[in-house]
């Protein structure tokens, strides 16, 4: 026992000893500890509207030496964007506590790809980097839908890429989940997004609203591939708005492989054109696209609202009811000078209200610049080109043998290139290849 007292202090000291190594305070002076680090594994466009909100810097540098002097350059695996951006560097120094920060804004010029940035160290001569993704074009979720383009003008190399279903919070939205116009084209890649609710007052003192998932399409433009399913109370509106479920105004641009499903409730007594897919509408080539649903407006159309020139409409439909003034079972309202051309489509309409109903459409004006052809509807006003059948399961039996010889380079074509297949209940109208 008394040996065991004699080695005591010596094995208390080598504890001690142990336990003093561990103490951050007293680590070696001459090794460096310095950390960099991203503060976003990847860079979408929730983190780019993070960053360049001030929510928080893009990269930081921590345990340092005080007062060190750095440079710094960001480098991307695809390279930049324009021609006329420039590398992200700079220079900088750690504050008292070996700390810093870097903002480094000039981030969202890159490509998608790797990001490396690289800090050197003047006094030591040493060099520290890290690595990040930059997916800006990947929408994962409705941050990243309502966050495209934050800080800059879209453009016509914008190319988004849904990468999974994207469902929307309990959210009312007062506008377009992405108020702005695309330039570029959004893929939706078959995958959903749902739970979508607008509900406005309509016009303001800064012009009528255009409304949809998208507020416009424009100049060259692509939608396609999208799957919108809206909330149960869909998009209203109380006053004056020009809109539909996808796109409230689209113009030289190409909708394909898309549909959209749910209410559009505008009011009545107020001037508005109101699509399924699109709302207003000029030089537009929608394929392969469809409208499940109802729809309420001064005038309404089962796809596209106002139907301006060369626009073209190719094996679509819409199945729906309306209460409505006018209504153009694919197209609505049109100017004398449109030239038009709606092919291979269909309509289905029930529980329907509207003292003008053209069975396809459009509903304005001597049709004289309207070309209609192997299109079915069950109602409406006949017209040239357009056979109608009261029963649904006659038109599925002549959708049924339609083939497609010339199918369009914009929409993908089942191997039989037949544009309409049935549904598990064959009763039921029929549904896109796609679909």
């Amino acid at each position: 026992m008394r040996q065991i007292s004699l080695y005591a202090p010596a094995l208390l000291i080598l504890f001690l000893s142990a336990c003093k190594k561990d103490d951050p305070s007293s680590k070696p002076s001459n090794i460096d500890y310095t950390k960099v680090s991203f503060t976003y594994d990847k860079f979408g466009s929730t983190e780019l509207y993070d960053l360049f909100s001030g929510v928080n810097p893009a990269a930081k540098i921590s345990t340092g030496k005080a007062s060190s002097a750095f440079s710094y350059e960001l480098t991307g695996s695809n390279g930049l964007k324009k021609a006329s951006d420039t590398l992200v560097k700079g220079n900088g120094t750690l504050d008292g506590t070996g700390n810093a920060s870097l903002s480094l804004q000039g981030l969202k010029d890159y490509k998608d790809g790797e990001l490396t940035l690289k800090i050197h160290f003047t006094a030591t001569d040493s060099t520290l980097q890290v690595k990040a993704q930059k997916a800006e074009y990947q929408i994962r979720n409705y941050r990243d839908f309502i966050h495209m383009s934050p800080f800059r003008l879209a453009d016509t190399s914008d190319h988004y890429v849904q990468v999974n279903d994207i469902a929307f919070p309990d959210t009312v939205f007062t506008t377009a989940p992405w108020n702005s116009f695309l330039l570029g084209s959004y893929d939706g890649k078959g995958f959903k997004i749902t739970n979508l609710t607008i509900k406005t007052t309509g016009a303001t003192p800064n012009g009528t609203p255009y409304i949809g998932l998208f507020t416009g399409a424009d100049s060259g433009s692509v939608l396609k591939n999208i799957r919108l399913e809206l909330s149960d109370a869909g998009i209203t509106s109380t006053g004056q708005v020009n809109g539909a479920g996808l796109v409230g105004y689209a113009s030289g641009c190409t909708i394909s492989q898309c549909s959209v499903k749910g209410n559009i409730l505008i009011a009545k007594d107020v001037p508005s054109f109101i699509g399924g897919i699109s709302g207003h509408n000029d030089k537009v080539t929608m394929t392969g696209c469809s409208f499940r649903g109802r729809i309420t407006g001064s005038n309404v159309g089962g796809l596209m609202g106002s139907m301006g020139t060369s626009s073209v409409i190719n094996m679509c439909y819409a199945y729906f009811s309306f209460d409505s003034y006018a209504v153009g079972g694919i197209g609505s309202v049109y100017s004398p000078s449109s030239v038009l051309t709606i092919s291979n489509s269909y309509v289905v309409a029930h529980d329907y209200t509207s003292p003008t109903f053209v069975a396809i459409g459009p509903v304005q004006y001597a049709m004289t610049s309207t070309t209609v052809t192997n299109c079915f509807a069950n109602a409406g006003t006949a017209q040239n080109g357009v056979t109608i059948f009261t029963s649904t399961t006659d038109i599925n039996t002549n959708l049924s043998t339609l083939t497609i010889a010339n199918w369009p380079a914009e929409a993908t074509a089942p191997a039989d290139k037949k544009p309409y297949k049935y549904d598990t209940d064959l009763t039921a109208p029929m549904k896109l290849w796609w679909e």
